[in-house]
C-alpha cells in the first residue's frame, strides 16, 4: 500500500511587523494571498490533504482561502509552533503515514526540494526529516546542532550558546514527520524557554535522544527559504515571483514590452505571439489567447481574451472577451456578478 502525507501549514501569526490589520499570510503578491502559494506546492508533491492553522482573524482567513479545498484547525493563543501542532494532534480526525509541516509565510518554497525530501523520509524511514540550509551568516534562524555528524538538536538563535551561534547550518522550519512518533511525542513538549513557548524544534532532540531518526535534506537555493516578516520582505519576494513568471512566459513566445512594468499573477496563462505593454497587471486565473495586443495600462482580472484581440487603456473583470475583437480604450468591462 502507497504511504500517504498530510500537510500542516502554520498562518496563525499576525505578523506585527507587517503594520497591518491584514494577517500577514494572506497579504496578496501579484494578487494571490501568500498563503496561496504554499498550498500549492505541497498540494503539488501529493498531500492528500491540507490543513491550515489560523489565529488573528481567523474568520478572515478561511473567507479568503474558502476555494483552496483545505481544511482548517484554530489556535487561539499563539504559544508557539509546538503549541500550534497540538492544536491540530487534538482535533485530527484521519491521520496518514506522515505530516508535512511548513510554514505559510514562504510562498518560494521549492517544490523539486519538498519531492526530494519526500523521497528520502521514504527510503531512510526516519522518525523525521527536515530541511536545513548553509548560511554564511545565520542570524535569527535556529541552529543545527549535530554530534558525530547526527542532527542532535535545534537551537534556537535567542537559546543559543557563544559556540552554538557559529554553525552555519539553519533550520528552515520545514519537517516531515513519521506519524506515529508525532501523535507519541507531541503532548511531552515542555515550554522551559526565554519566551515560554512550546518548540516543534524540541521534537528533533527527542527522536535524537531515542536513537528514532533526523536525516536532513539540504536546500540550495537561498532565495526559494525567504520568508516574509514586512513589507520590504513581500516586495523583494513578489519581484523574484514576477521574474520568474516573466522568464517562462517570454520563453514560451510572449513578447513582454518592459518587464518591470507589468504585473502577470501566476496562474495566468498567455498564448504565444502575443504582446504585453507597460504598465498592465493581469492577475486572478486570465486566459490571453495567442496574436493578442494587451495595454498599454490595461487591468484584467480572472478574465478569458480571446486570440487576436487588442485591448489598451481598459478594465475587463470576470468575462469574457471573444476572438479578433478591438476593445474601446477606456472601456470598463466587467460581468453582471463582479
Amino acid at each position: 500500500m502507497t504511504e500517504t502525507f498530510h500537510s500542516l501549514i502554520l498562518a496563525a501569526g499576525k505578523g506585527t511587523r507587517m503594520k497591518s490589520e491584514l494577517p500577514k499570510v494572506v497579504h496578496p503578491i501579484l494578487g494571490k494571498p501568500m498563503v496561496s502559494y504554499v498550498i500549492d506546492a505541497v498540494k503539488e508533491v501529493g498531500s492528500k490533504e491540507t490543513i491550515v492553522v489560523t489565529g488573528f482573524k481567523s474568520e478572515l482567513v478561511q473567507s479568503m482561502l474558502k476555494n483552496k479545498e483545505v481544511s482548517f484547525v484554530e489556535q487561539t493563543e499563539q504559544l508557539g509552533t509546538g503549541h500550534a501542532v497540538q492544536c491540530y494532534a487534538k482535533q485530527a480526525k484521519q491521520k496518514a503515514d506522515h505530516l508535512l509541516v511548513v510554514c505559510g509565510d514562504t510562498p518560494l518554497i521549492s517544490k523539486n526540494t519538498l519531492k526530494t525530501m519526500l523521497n528520502m523520509h521514504l527510503e531512510q524511514k526516519p522518525a523525521i526529516t527536515m530541511m536545513t540550509l548553509e548560511m554564511e551568516n545565520p542570524g535569527n534562524y535556529g541552529r543545527i546542532v549535530r554530534k558525530d555528524n547526527q542532527v542532535s538538536a535545534i537551537r534556537e538563535a535567542k537559546d543559543c550558546s557563544a559556540e552554538e551561534l557559529i554553525i552555519k547550518e539553519v533550520n528552515l522550519a520545514v519537517y516531515l514527520f513519521n506519524s506515529e512518533f508525532l501523535f507519541n511525542n507531541i503532548f511531552k513538549l515542555k515550554n522551559d524557554n526565554k519566551q515560554n513557548e512550546f518548540y516543534l524544534t524540541d521534537l528533533i532532540e527527542m527522536a535524537a535522544i531515542n536513537n528514532a531518526g533526523v536525516i536532513t535534506c539540504k536546500e540550495k537555493d537561498e532565495a526559494s527559504t525567504l520568508g516574509i516578516n514586512s513589507r520590504i520582505h513581500l516586495a523583494q519576494v513578489s519581484n523574484i515571483l514576477q521574474q520568474q513568471i516573466n522568464t517562462r512566459l517570454m520563453n514560451e513566445g510572449v513578447t513582454i514590452v518592459d518587464p518591470a512594468q507589468t504585473t502577470i499573477g501566476p496562474d495566468c496563462q498567455i498564448d504565444k505571439d502575443s504582446i504585453i505593454w507597460p504598465g498592465t497587471i493581469i492577475v486572478g486565473n486570465s486566459n490571453i489567447g495567442s496574436n493578442c495586443e494587451i495595454g498599454p495600462n490595461c487591468e484584467i482580472t480572472s478574465s478569458s481574451i480571446g486570440k487576436n484581440t487588442t485591448i489598451k487603456f481598459s478594465v475587463i473583470e470576470n468575462t469574457s472577451i471573444k476572438s479578433d475583437s478591438n476593445i474601446e480604450p477606456f472601456s470598463v468591462i466587467r460581468s453582471e456578478n463582479s
